[in-house]
């Protein structure tokens, strides 16, 4: 089973007339104890990924577990504790 599990998750950004799709669909995996590196060009979306599977920021659409729970649908303070 994997620890961290992204599935199908989405993260847009409204500026003005303007939506910014930050990631569209992200589905990926990270077993306990498994080495990973968030990789690609300016813009694409790693920071957003990152700050999503922290609690800081939370994704429009899709799943985000991390250790079985799915944080997604935690408010504000239980992603703070």
């Amino acid at each position: 089973m994997a620890y961290i599990e992204l599935v199908d998750s989405t993260k847009r950004y409204h500026m003005g007339g303007s939506t910014i799709m930050a990631n569209d669909q992200l589905t990926f995996s990270v077993n306990e104890g498994e080495f990973a590196v968030v990789l690609g060009a300016s813009g694409a979306g790693k920071s957003t990924v990152l700050n999503i599977l922290g609690g800081m920021d939370t994704n429009d659409d899709g799943q985000v577990i991390v250790d079985g729970l799915d944080i997604a649908t935690y408010n504000a303070k239980q992603l703070t504790t």
